[in-house]
């Protein structure tokens, strides 16, 4: 996904995204204990590190993200190719880009948005997303929220000459172009959660990430 902020500065998401080989264990072990449901939603998924684990708990998931993320060529799984050759076909898989998914009629017992708001750049499209997501929701669906709130990496980088500051975290310069780093508290996530319609279930602190349990109602 894409953000034009003040400058004419674009941001690219994509940049940010980690590769399926540095998952987080604690999140898998969190994802392997869910029960198991019909319908699942990865907005943001990245370069599908969790695509496996989530897959595990439901019985049909959908994929979104930008059309460059889904159709660019890249590194997956070891090889070269694009998310949308990777999964191909599949009775168990949709994918969807962020432009069309609006449209889409489909409703999920389950959600994930894993470190997707601390890459975006402006507030106000963090609450369209949380919006976005709470609405294709069933009732009673659960939407698991990830975001770090301290980490020593993000510290490191910023302190290089081709970042700047920018709200609440950092941009990077790069030959690739921007990327955006945010550190979100958990109170403000909360607030955030809140303030678009959900209800805080729990949430878990650990290693400086939050992980927010959040409920349609």
């Amino acid at each position: 996904m894409r953000y034009r902020i003040p400058g004419g500065i674009i941001i690219k998401t994509e940049n940010a995204a980690k590769p399926e080989s540095q998952p987080c264990t604690y999140l898998k072990s969190l994802i392997t204990q869910l029960p198991q449901v019909s319908s699942s939603l990865d907005y943001g998924c990245g370069k599908l590190r969790y695509t496996n684990a989530i897959l595990e708990k439901t019985d049909t998931l959908t994929l979104v993200d930008s059309e460059v993320q889904l159709s660019r060529i890249q590194t997956l799984k070891g090889i070269k190719t694009s998310i949308r050759d990777l999964v191909g076909p599949s009775n168990r898989i949709t994918i969807n880009n962020n432009i069309d998914f609006p449209e889409s009629n489909a409703r999920f017992d389950r959600a994930f948005c894993i470190n997707v708001l601390s890459v975006i750049p402006l507030y106000s499209k963090r609450k369209s997303v949380l919006e976005m997501i709470r609405s294709k929701l069933r009732k009673n669906g659960l939407c698991l929220f990830v975001v770090q709130y301290r980490n020593s990496d993000f510290s490191r980088m910023r302190q290089m000459q081709n970042a700047r500051p920018w709200r609440d975290g950092f941009l990077i310069d790069s030959l690739r172009g921007f990327s955006f780093y945010g550190l979100i508290s958990p109170e403000k996530l909360m607030a955030m959660v809140k303030t678009s319609g959900f209800n805080v279930d729990r949430v878990k602190l650990r290693d400086g990430t939050v992980y927010l349990w959040a409920t349609r109602t």
